[in-house]
């Protein structure tokens, strides 16, 4: 359960107060939503990838992409379904496969969708998960639904890596190990894979339990607190500097 997000690299991003990335945060991720040009917000896209490859380097940063990819891919085939007015850009025959109004609606949704992936993960990627939860509590969120959103985030990481171990020691047990596999062998092996992580999963509620009652859930009396964040100086500097460049950010693209 100890499982962390947190990776540990190199650049300004782990130097900038955790505070200071919240902020920025919230505001990137209201920004998205708000009438914008659509080059911002591939620009944001383009430079929260070049972010996270200076972070953590080129094989790490583009995994949040083959995370989203599904996603994307479904919202693509639904394309020829929506916005059929306007100008045809592919047509088949005689239907209309995308029109100009659902090209640009899909780039709007992706567009929007990876960026907050990113700076998101970004955000979880360069701050440890104490930090994180001194952060909220700094920010004056109560202390079990901090602990709460902490939880979540070692609880999913970690059943996502048993559940890749648990299916790779499934693969090793076969006899077509390191062969090509057809995809519809491929679909029905995986259940014998996801039955074995529910029991993983349920067999591991008494560690969680375990968990909470070791940071005092559940108890009445005054809770102490062994770290706590400081106010100085350097706070307000990167603060500052979080805000004015989403100011600068929306002052460029603002529609």
């Amino acid at each position: 359960m100890t499982t962390n997000m947190f990776i540990a690299g190199k650049g300004w991003l782990y130097t900038l107060d955790s505070r200071a990335k919240l902020i920025g945060l919230l505001l990137f991720c209201i920004q998205v939503f708000l009438p914008m040009r659509q080059i911002g917000v591939w620009f944001l896209v383009l430079l929260s990838i070049a972010v996270a490859i200076r972070s953590v380097g080129w094989a790490q940063a583009f995994s949040p992409l083959r995370m989203v990819f599904p996603v994307l891919l479904v919202m693509l085939m639904f394309v020829p379904f929506t916005y059929r007015d306007g100008d045809s850009m592919f047509i088949i025959g005689s239907l209309t496969i995308a029109t100009r109004e659902s090209i640009l609606q899909f780039s709007k949704f992706a567009s929007r969708f990876i960026a907050i992936t990113y700076l998101c993960i970004l955000f979880f990627w360069t701050t440890t998960m104490a930090t994180i939860l001194a952060t909220l509590r700094w920010f004056g969120l109560p202390y079990r639904q901090s602990l709460v959103i902490t939880l979540a985030f070692r609880f999913v990481p970690f059943i996502a890596e048993a559940f890749k171990m648990i299916s790779d020691s499934h693969a090793m047990r076969e006899s077509t190990y390191g062969q090509k596999v057809h995809k519809r062998n491929r679909i029905k092996d995986i259940m014998p894979t996801v039955t074995a992580a529910l029991v993983f999963s349920l067999k591991s509620i008494p560690n969680l339990a375990m968990s909470l009652e070791h940071r005092g859930f559940g108890r009445s009396n005054v809770r102490t607190t062994f770290r706590s964040l400081e106010t100085n100086r350097s706070l307000f500097t990167h603060c500052a500097l979080s805000v004015i460049i989403c100011v600068l950010f929306w002052i460029l693209f603002h529609s």
